[in-house]
């Protein structure tokens, strides 16, 4: 399967799926579903390039994950799910096969989408998990870092937050800049550390409160500021059982 024969199939899917209004079965949604298993079959190189650089692929899945038939709904998240594990194992492959090599020095390039948008939020996100390399100490976790690319980690999270959030400038623009705020927080090097070595993937990462993503030193502080606020309250709450006491 070539690249043109990929984005054809692709745009298949996405018409028959537009022509499919409801939740009943029809030839259309057959013709999806044909679409879709042979999207499946292509080769994981061919689809791990095709997603990393088409920004329409994340506004069709978005529109399939939407859809009132639930068979286009369940076909566009598996395929999604798919593609997802093809980006992640095409990191930790790369990875391997660099293991194996004589060590030559490589300027690292990120997948371009084509949108600018898109692009910076990769490369924020690219700078921010390359510097898990120069915190982490212990040796074991040393290795499992060099195993991973922090280039095609980008890419994959950047493709989730676009898939579940749509564009920057969108309505999630908050969420976008909480995450990259806390990707790059000098003192949350726990989080990007999880993202690279894929304890915590895209998706998780774009369902996570601010208080989830935060730094060991931020829940601790809003812990403390709840256990003041509940003692406050605790302490409202009595003198007012006082006063009832003296009341009756």
């Amino acid at each position: 399967m070539q690249r043109q024969e990929f984005l054809e199939l692709f745009e298949a899917a996405l018409r028959a799926a537009k022509s499919v209004r409801g939740v009943e079965h029809s030839p259309e949604v057959s013709r999806f579903v044909d679409a879709m298993n042979r999207l499946k079959q292509a080769p994981k190189s061919l689809a791990c390039d095709v997603v990393c650089t088409t920004s329409s692929m994340g506004k069709g899945l978005r529109f399939f994950n939407d859809h009132k038939n639930p068979q286009i709904r369940s076909e566009g998240r598996l395929l999604w799910n798919l593609w997802l594990q093809i980006l992640y194992a095409s990191g930790r492959e790369q990875s391997r096969h660099e293991e194996t090599t004589p060590p030559v020095k490589i300027i690292p390039t990120m997948k371009k989408t084509g949108d600018s948008k898109r692009d910076k939020v990769r490369d924020i996100l690219q700078t921010s998990l390359a510097k898990v390399a120069t915190e982490v100490v212990e040796t074991e976790m040393k290795t499992r870092v060099a195993a991973c690319d922090p280039c095609v980690v980008a890419v994959s999270v950047e493709s989730a937050m676009f898939h579940k959030l749509g564009c920057f400038m969108g309505p999630q623009k908050a969420k976008y800049r909480s995450i990259l705020f806390n990707m790059g927080d000098t003192n949350n090097p726990d989080l990007r550390r999880k993202v690279l070595i894929g304890e915590i993937n895209g998706e998780r990462l774009v369902t996570m409160e601010r208080q989830e993503m935060g730094s060991k030193q931020l829940r601790k502080e809003l812990q403390r500021i709840q256990e003041r606020a509940r003692f406050k309250e605790e302490s409202r709450m009595k003198v007012l059982q006082s006063a009832d006491l003296i009341m009756t």
